[in-house]
């Protein structure tokens, strides 16, 4: 008999923020109509969030409406929380929440409205916490990517900082703030 295969060792993926300027920032308005797809939902933004987007020199200089992604370490996007978050800080807390029960999370295949378009939702208790971010041909595909974007989650790095948008919708490296100096 031949011997095992060594343990391969895999290197976490990341867990980073972003946040948009307004409730009308295209980067924002592009994430909504892909949820509203994956989640078969209404494309608004959450009446919490929205009531956030008051004082306009404050959103200039932190940005809001915040989201998590998970990267895999070539920064390939696995997947993005499934909620839209009025500071960065809320954002964290359940990021370190789902972190904790990743391996819990229910994932479901959702299918697209035209043919061969597959996405995934991880959920907690029915409620979806993560989407995929893409779409994939086929169901079993959608699946696998559900599983493994669950996977990195329960180990994956997360950020100290935050991606601040521009006012013309880009995100910038060095327009990074840390996490707890934004409220």
């Amino acid at each position: 008999m031949s011997e095992a295969l060594p343990r391969r060792t895999s290197h976490a993926g990341r867990i980073v923020f972003d946040t948009f300027r307004s409730a009308y920032d295209p980067m924002l308005n592009s994430w909504l109509v892909f949820r509203a797809q994956i989640l078969h939902d209404v494309l608004t933004v959450p009446a919490d969030v929205a009531a956030a987007d008051v004082d306009e020199r404050e959103r200039a200089r932190t940005g809001r409406f915040g989201v998590w992604r998970i990267l895999a370490t070539n920064n390939r996007e696995l997947g993005r929380g499934s909620g839209l978050f009025p500071t960065p800080a809320e954002a964290v807390a359940t990021v370190e929440v789902l972190q904790r029960e990743a391996l819990s999370l229910t994932a479901s295949v959702v299918r697209g409205a035209t043919p061969m378009t597959h996405g995934w939702v991880l959920r907690r208790d029915g409620e979806a916490v993560m989407t995929s971010s893409r779409w994939y041909e086929s169901a079993s595909e959608a699946a696998a990517a559900a599983r493994a974007a669950r996977t990195v989650l329960a180990t994956a790095t997360i950020a100290t900082g935050v991606n601040i948008g521009t006012q013309s919708g880009r995100r910038l490296r060095r327009a990074i703030a840390p996490v707890n100096q934004i409220v």
